[in-house]
């Protein structure tokens, strides 16, 4: 039956590997004998060819000459090298006789573990022998260089893959407006703060209305208004149904990196780069919101629109915000009518006819009026997208 081949099996294999066990054995002794009787052999014939203190006179001219001291040194670097080859056996030999009696405790336990060939087991005698050192040297060194190469492999892969998760391409409104980068604060303790990057896209995700607020730490004003700005923060986002939909972006006008760092751990929301808010972007939206003092905080829809750039001033009076976003009547009729894919390319339209308009009138022109060159601009536009 089944059983009883498997055991047959077992016993087969069993009996293989004493067997190889046994030969092998038997030839390292007689490879340690060969090398024992080639050492004595060796040692008797240097002892009889090389003289020691021996005279050598010659009838012609007496000349004393006595045994080179370049042969005793010959023959002392000979004994030595032997005496470390018989040294070098004797602790293979130990190192063997050690490896049988694992050999032969792995033997009794075989009935237990997993069922090996005897390729394997020769496999597994010959990487026991070079972790003890007995084999050559090659085989750590070629073990090392794999290794290496593994290393490197894999690092190599790594940045591959790291490489792979590139940063997302971006378009949109907020990312002509802010950038690809938004910096958010998280307090650790009551010392230590963390910044975070995010994505522009994704952290505006889902904003209904997205705030700009332009603030420094050097302001009076801005240093009592953020706290109000902060709680009327909490509260809008708090509101039922409208769970998460407001955010802040602040725009930095401090003076070093330090002092934003400083100023940035009073508040919630996100903030741009200091060095994008110091620099041509922080003025390009202070240019385009008509930004003349701080604190100013500017009220975005969803698609970039304006909703109001008074609403620093407007927050003090509704502090329950009532009328929160404070939109214009038209501009609701808006936002309910069209959807906001519609809205999104009427805006874009808007904007081209606008930075045509704006193009034009930077040029000096002669001849024409304003209207003549509006209606140009217009018409190549809008003829255009057609």
């Amino acid at each position: 039956n089944d059983d009883d081949y498997h055991d047959r099996q077992q016993q087969q294999k069993t009996q293989a590997r004493r067997s190889l066990s046994s030969n092998m054995a038997i030839t390292r002794r007689r490879q340690r004998g060969n090398l024992l009787f080639s050492t004595a052999a060796v040692l008797a014939l240097l002892s009889a060819a090389i003289p020691h203190n021996q005279s050598i006179c010659r009838a012609d001219d007496v000349v004393v000459a006595e045994s080179s001291p370049d042969a005793d040194v010959a023959a002392a670097d000979v004994t030595d090298l032997l005496e470390e080859a018989i040294g070098a056996a004797s602790v293979a030999d130990a190192v063997v006789d050690d490896l049988d009696d694992k050999t032969s405790e792995k033997e009794d336990s075989s009935s237990v573990a997993e069922e090996t060939t005897p390729e394997e087991d020769m496999d597994k005698l010959l990487n026991t022998l070079g972790e003890e050192g007995i084999l050559s040297q090659e085989q750590p060194v070629a073990a090392s260089a794999e290794a290496a190469a593994e290393g490197d492999t894999a690092d190599q892969v790594e940045e591959e893959e790291q490489q792979a998760q590139s940063a997302p391409v971006q378009s949109g409104p907020f990312i002509d407006l802010f950038g690809d980068v938004l910096l958010s604060l998280e307090m650790v303790d009551e010392t230590h703060a963390q910044v975070h990057q995010h994505y522009t896209n994704e952290a505006l995700s889902g904003k209904k209305v997205v705030g700009l607020y332009f603030s420094a730490d050097w302001c009076g004003p801005c240093r009592q208004f953020t706290p109000d700005l902060v709680n009327f923060y909490d509260k809008m986002n708090a509101r039922r149904g409208k769970k998460d939909e407001f955010e802040i972006v602040w725009v930095s006008r401090c003076r070093s990196v330090d002092d934003f760092g400083q100023y940035f751990t009073h508040m919630k929301w996100l903030a741009l780069p200091p060095q994008e808010a110091m620099g041509q972007r922080g003025q390009y939206l202070g240019e385009k919101y008509k930004v003349k003092s701080i604190p100013t905080l500017v009220l975005l829809d969803e698609i970039g629109n304006v909703i109001t750039t008074d609403a620093r001033n407007k927050i003090p009076m509704d502090k329950a915000g009532i009328g929160f976003p404070w939109r214009s009547p038209m501009s609701i009729l808006i936002s309910t009518l069209l959807p906001r894919s519609l809205r999104l390319l009427v805006k874009s339209q808007l904007d081209g006819v606008f930075d045509a308009i704006r193009g034009t009138i930077g040029k000096k022109t002669v001849g024409g009026g304003f209207l003549s060159k509006f209606r140009e601009a217009l018409a190549g536009k809008v003829g255009g997208q057609r």
